[in-house]
């Protein structure tokens, strides 16, 4: 091959794609740190919950559908944080490409983002549902107690422990949440 032959291959980039490539770049490292900071932070909470939660179990199994939920919820948030280190970024990396047949299309680099953001949803329908069965036990615990008197069955009352599996689910959604809005506005620049 000739040198000119090798520089035909190269195509200069558009300004619009430069955007696109920088946007994924910038935007993907900022929802992977994000995700994978609240993820520790969520899988740290749940961690430490969990084996205490077991313990103190009630009969109907809402503790375990809520641990079930918030684990379910850290693990669709391991999934977009994939798809935030591998995907966003290095589509971002490959548009700065001068060789244009190594690029990625834009309907494949919307699919990806499709993907994450399902990932991302699901995660986020599922930890609502064990946020919602937290909250609902500890209603059911504060409601039992009667105003005013003295409490001696120490089970009514509201352990520290549920109130940090409780945030372990909110941190999730708000990391799912995050990711729904970063993927959002990519296909939103992409598509443009």
């Amino acid at each position: 091959m000739t040198r000119d032959s090798d520089l035909a291959s190269f195509s200069p980039l558009s300004p619009k794609v430069k955007q696109i490539s920088t946007n994924l770049i910038i935007f993907g490292n900022a929802g992977f740190w994000l995700q994978l900071v609240l993820g520790i932070v969520s899988l740290m909470l749940l961690f430490f919950a969990s084996p205490l939660l077991r313990s103190t179990s009630n009969q109907d199994g809402s503790k375990s559908l809520a641990i079930f939920c918030a684990a379910l919820g850290v693990l669709t948030l391991a999934i977009s944080i994939f798809f935030f280190f591998r995907r966003y970024i290095s589509i971002g990396n490959n548009l700065k490409k001068g060789n244009s047949k190594d690029r990625p299309n834009k309907k494949y680099t919307i699919r990806l983002m499709k993907l994450g953001l399902a990932s991302n949803l699901l995660g986020m329908f599922i930890s609502l549902i064990g946020a919602e069965a937290f909250a609902g036990i500890l209603y059911g615990k504060a409601a039992q107690i009667p105003a005013g008197a003295a409490v001696y069955n120490t089970n009514q009352l509201i352990e520290p422990v549920e109130i940090m599996a409780l945030l372990a689910n909110v941190h999730t959604i708000f990391s799912h949440f995050a990711g729904i809005v970063i993927g959002l506005w990519l296909i939103d620049r992409i598509s443009k």
